[in-house]
């Protein structure tokens, strides 16, 4: 096994999605390292995340009709949900109800998904009225 650097552009995406609370896409990943590391570029976005997720670091999120957004691997279950208005996902983690699934005779569950789809708190309170 390789051993990887830690370097500025990799601590500032780690950054990043650890502050966000949040899965984040390639782009607002790269938006917000920008502001703590002017010297990041794209590529270099792209290949950290890229062997972050093959080091198990970090784990990409991909839904129908949504980009893939990126997470750090902690070992908790997550439940997802998705902004209709402003397209942000958002963890949820606690509070969220419990689905519980008895699978047909001889099926093995190794993993579960489970979004939810509305309006997040900041869309909420821009809509009029």
């Amino acid at each position: 096994m390789k051993m990887i650097r830690n370097t500025r552009q990799r601590e500032a995406i780690l950054g990043v999605i650890t502050v966000a609370g949040r899965p984040l896409t390639v782009p607002e990943i790269y938006a917000l390292g920008r502001e703590k590391s002017a010297r990041l570029g794209l590529r270099t976005v792209y290949r950290n995340i890229r062997q972050m997720v093959e080091e198990e670091r970090l784990v990409g999120l991909d839904y129908p009709g949504q980009p893939t957004r990126y997470e750090l691997v902690d070992g908790r279950y997550r439940n997802h949900f998705i902004c209709s208005l402003c397209q942000k996902m958002f963890d949820f983690t606690e509070n969220a109800p419990e689905v519980v699934f008895t699978p047909p005779a001889g099926f093995k569950i190794t993993g579960q998904e489970v979004i939810f789809y509305g309006v997040c708190p900041d869309c909420s309170a821009k809509a009029p009225g």
